[in-house]
């Protein structure tokens, strides 16, 4: 099987009365899916947005990403990069999640993402290793 990552960028359409209801949705069926499918990854939210680390085989990455794009959860979804690797940057995450909060605000900082230049303002390399840095945190 030959490996590829995608790395995407969303607003996000999501209402902050059942913001936190729908990202556990997100998260659970991205889980389960994601397990079947042999998809790692990682998801960063912000209030404003979503970035998306995906990995595996590439007709089953390409489904992954059809879905979200389709998904009225998100909007103005951008495809960051696309390419093949040898290994995997999240092997033990069938989908790890990292939000903007109180306690992550300065290391999406150091990253620079902030609310005036927030995730889909920034280059697929810079998101994947804020993935990174907040996945190796959570392990």
């Amino acid at each position: 099987m030959s490996l590829i990552r995608l790395v995407y960028a969303s607003e996000s359409r999501l209402v902050e009365a059942n913001r936190q209801a729908e990202i556990d949705r997100i998260i659970e069926s991205a889980r389960r899916l994601n397990a079947r499918n042999d998809i790692t990854g990682f998801l960063l939210a912000t209030t404003a947005s979503f970035a998306q680390v995906l990995e595996g085989d590439g007709r089953t990455v390409a489904e992954t990403y059809g879905r979200i794009v389709a998904d009225p959860r998100h909007d103005t979804v951008r495809l960051l990069a696309e390419h093949g690797i040898d290994q995997r940057g999240f092997p033990h995450w069938s989908m790890g999640l990292a939000e903007r909060d109180e306690t992550t605000t300065f290391i999406f900082g150091l990253y620079g993402v902030t609310p005036e230049n927030d995730l889909p303002q920034h280059e697929a390399d810079v998101l994947v290793d804020l993935a990174g840095e907040l996945a190796r945190q959570r392990s």
